[in-house]
This record gives C-alpha cells, structure tokens and sequence, in this order.
C-alpha cells in the first residue's frame, strides 16, 4: 500500500511514517511539502491514502484545502485524512465539508490514529475521536449558551416550532410564507414570539439554534 504523506514540516515524516508502518508493516510512505509534488507523485504512483496538513508556511497561496481540493478533482477514489495542529470545531468543520474523509490532531493518541487509517481505507468517511471530542466540546459551549433557550422550547405553539425548524434552511419570510401557507407579516409575527420565548436576539440565532437542536424540536413538535 503506498501512503502519501504532504507536509512541510520534514520533523513530522518519521513520526507519521513510524505510525504509519505499526498499523501497516508493508506499507509505502513517501513525503512531499508541496502541491505540485503531491500531483506529480500521485500521476506516477497509484496510492491508497493520503494525509494532508492544512497549513504550508512557505506557500502562502496554498493550504490543504486547496491541495485536496486538487488532488480529488483528478483522483477521486483516493482517501485523504486531514493531519493538522488546528484543534478547533470550525476547521474540523471545514475539512469534512471539502472532501476529507476524516480528521486528526497531530497530539492524538496512537489508538484514535490506528482506528481512523484504519476505518477511512475500510469504509471511507470516520468520525474520527479527534473530531468527537470536539464536537463534545462544542455541544457542552452550545448548550450552556442556549440553556434558557432549551427550557423555552415547551412554550413554543406547533406553528412556532414547525416554523423553528425550517428557519435551519432560510430565514427569508416570503419563502417560509409559501412553505407554511401564511403571509410574510405573520411569519414576521411568529418569529417575534419565538424569539421572545427562547429568549434569542434576532432570526439568525434561530436558525443557530434550530440546527443545532434539530432533534429537541422534533421531540417537542411530536408531543403537542
């Protein structure tokens, strides 16, 4: 199995490579620190997984993103992990949307790594416990944000909540108008009521708040 490894820091090699290897004895690592590297070796070597940093100092210009971007437009059968010192929610966040199958922090245990490589080649997209513990930590910050939020949920009518909900797609009145079979002036009058009883500032928190509580707000439409 080949394994592209693209990096610029050349300490991170050994490292990753030594990983690598305990998980798969056999495999093939190769480095390279740019993106014209990375296309060149991957038109010249068939390769199963690719571990991509986010960051390259000296490419301004160039992030991961841009590089995998690259990459899976030309291979897309190829399973690229995100392997970054960012630990953050929103990068996390940013790297499942554009393509990687998963996502580690370079401080993460050998286990969380042996079972990511692992899972990506077998099933392809992993919820890595790199990117569980950041979730974990950003429910625990939403929820104690949102805490008088969630309490005020039962206060809410079945059109509040059912206008609650759709309001995670588009806050735009005239379009939940014609979802909801009312006019523009009563949608603006239900979110009104519902930002008053969550105890919100204004439609965007709404929204926020109905994507990331989507579940509560089932349950509590299907119990009126």
């Amino acid at each position: 199995m080949n394994v592209l490894i693209i990096d610029d820091h050349p300490i991170i090699e050994e490292g990753l490579k030594s990983r690598i290897l305990k998980v798969f004895p056999n495999a093939h690592c190769f480095f390279v620190s740019t993106s014209r590297d990375a296309i060149s070796y991957l038109h010249q070597h068939p390769t199963e997984l690719v571990f991509c940093d986010l960051e390259f100092n000296d490419q301004p210009k160039t992030d991961g993103f841009t590089i995998v971007n690259t990459i899976l437009k030309k291979y897309p059968k190829i399973k690229v992990i995100a392997h970054t010192n960012y630990n953050s929610y929103r990068i996390m966040k940013k790297v499942t949307d554009s393509g990687f199958q998963s996502f580690l922090y370079k401080g993460c245990s050998f286990q969380d790594f042996s079972d990511t490589v692992k899972n990506v080649l077998l099933n392809g997209n992993y919820t890595s416990q790199s990117m569980k513990e950041l979730l974990k930590k950003r429910n625990n910050y939403l929820r104690s944000i949102f805490t008088d939020s969630l309490y005020g949920v039962s206060n809410l009518s079945k059109k509040e909540l059912s206008l609650t909900l759709l309001a995670r797609k588009t806050t735009d009145k005239s379009k939940l108008a014609k979802k909801m079979g009312n006019t523009p002036s009563t949608i603006d009058t239900y979110f009104q009521h519902i930002i008053k009883k969550l105890k919100l500032k204004n439609r965007q928190e709404v929204a926020l708040f109905s994507l990331e509580f989507y579940d509560e707000l089932i349950k509590a439409r299907k119990e009126i």
